[in-house]
């Protein structure tokens, strides 16, 4: 079975860190927007239902008092002024009652109040009547009208003292609510404390512990070691820096070996760098194009003017090749020092031809200025050799000889190099600066006649 492995970047595994966090504040939030909502609930309630009755049935009974004390009033002086008053205290009574109408349906001692105080009025107004028609009131009447008034009391009274009552528990479920929320709250900030620190150290001891290893990994690099470096495994941003340091450490060899492979005089990559090249893009499956580049009477111009100035054209053919490679490449061309006057360059197939050129066209303009003004008149260099024969050597050319990988079949570097060496020599044939490319696919070949036949020169 394929293992699944997911990658997840620093930010995301921070953020997944520091999710039980969100979840626990959003807890601590919530229970404690609960537990407001509660409390908000219960004052409410105290408010608009307990104090509420509360202080209705001590208005309704300051009431009831003033209206027994008019009607008590209006029996002795018989004075229409008293019955005014005991009916407006009435009014008031009502008025009391319906205003706590919300109170009432809590406590139901009010609804029988209200009943008892309707029964009130009619013995009063009975006891009125006796009066008015001069009778003397009944006993009976009187005292019937006092059990109605003390009912009324009664019950007002036990509505004020239950109201209270009330009160000091949802007072006191108050304090509970809030002994127990700062009790919880305070429980869940400690263990939100408890994961932060936890959480931080995990998280920062996985970015400093990954941050060591590269650490490590530099200090290694930077006393030349650049093999069995420590990787970083998390699969993060941190470890794609690890991976990208390693791949780092291994282009370091490579161009560690190009440095110490490379000409002292033109400070190009030498043969190892060349080859290794040639490898890496046929290994690849890249295509490309490899020019080998020698200079054709160059030693005669050594032993005529001395290694001075024949270094000195060498360095030239390098600048030349070097700035062909820059100015019509793509960034990804390899120029080398074989060694010698000999130069490599590897280049891209649709490229290559440009280049080559380029380089030809250069080179015959520029090389003309390093022979003295006498055997650029004469075209060629005179030289006497030990038989005392007279020797003539034609002004220095360049040859070219180019293996294209997408005409030729090329399946390693030897490959390559055998038939450039074999496209060289046919190159020197010629008295000018030419450019040969293999037409013939590579090693299949059929006889030397047909390889001439085949033969591109420029």
């Amino acid at each position: 079975m394929k293992k699944i492995v997911i990658r997840l970047p620093i930010g995301i595994k921070i953020l997944l860190g520091f999710i039980p966090l969100l979840v626990l504040l959003f807890s601590i939030t919530s229970l404690t927007l609960v537990r407001l909502n509660r409390v908000n609930h219960i004052n409410r309630e105290i408010v608009s239902i307990d104090m509420a009755a509360d202080k209705t049935a001590e208005n309704m009974g300051e009431i009831l008092l003033a209206q027994e004390s008019y009607g008590r009033r209006y029996m002795i002086l018989k004075s229409r002024e008293m019955l005014t008053l005991f009916q407006r205290r009435d009014q008031e009574f009502n008025r009391e009652y319906e205003s706590a109408a919300i109170a009432a349906e809590r406590y139901p001692a009010l609804d029988v109040a209200a009943r008892c105080h309707d029964e009130y009025n009619r013995l009063f107004a009975a006891v009125f009547a006796v009066i008015d028609s001069s009778e003397k009131v009944p006993s009976e009447a009187d005292s019937l009208q006092r059990i109605a008034f003390d009912r009324q009391v009664g019950l007002l009274q036990a509505v004020s003292l239950e109201a209270k009552r009330n009160q000091g528990k949802k007072m006191n479920a108050i304090a509970e609510i809030g002994r127990t929320t700062f009790s919880t709250v305070a429980m869940l900030t400690g263990v939100g404390i408890a994961l932060i620190i936890l959480i931080t150290t995990l998280i920062s001891r996985n970015i400093l512990s990954s941050i060591g290893i590269l650490k490590a990994a530099a200090n290694m690099v930077s006393l030349g070691t650049f093999i069995h470096l420590p990787k970083v495994k998390s699969r993060d941003e941190l470890g794609d820096l690890s991976g990208a340091f390693n791949e780092m450490a291994e282009r370091l060899i490579t161009l560690e070996e190009a440095y110490k492979d490379a000409s002292p005089l033109t400070r190009l990559p030498g043969g190892i760098a060349i080859e290794n090249t040639v490898k890496h893009r046929i290994e690849r499956g890249e295509p490309f194009a490899f020019c080998m580049m020698d200079l054709d009477n160059f030693k005669p111009f050594n032993d005529r003017y001395g290694y001075g100035r024949g270094n000195t054209v060498i360095k030239m053919t390098a600048e030349i090749i070097r700035r062909a490679a820059r100015e019509s490449g793509d960034g990804t061309d390899f120029v080398g020092h074989i060694g010698g006057d000999d130069f490599a360059l590897i280049a891209k197939p649709d490229r290559f031809e440009e280049q080559c050129r380029n380089i030809i066209g250069e080179f015959d303009r520029r090389i003309i200025e390093h022979y003295d003004e006498e055997d650029r008149a004469r075209g060629c260099i005179v030289s006497i050799s030990r038989q005392g024969e007279q020797l003539t050597f034609p002004i220095m050319t360049i040859s070219i000889a180019a293996v294209n990988s997408l005409k030729s079949t090329v399946r390693n570097y030897i490959e390559v190099g055998e038939i450039v060496a074999e496209l060289k020599k046919y190159a020197k044939k010629f008295s000018v600066s030419n450019l040969v490319i293999d037409r013939r696919g590579g090693r299949k070949r059929e006889s030397d006649v047909s390889k001439k036949e085949q033969l591109v020169t420029e």
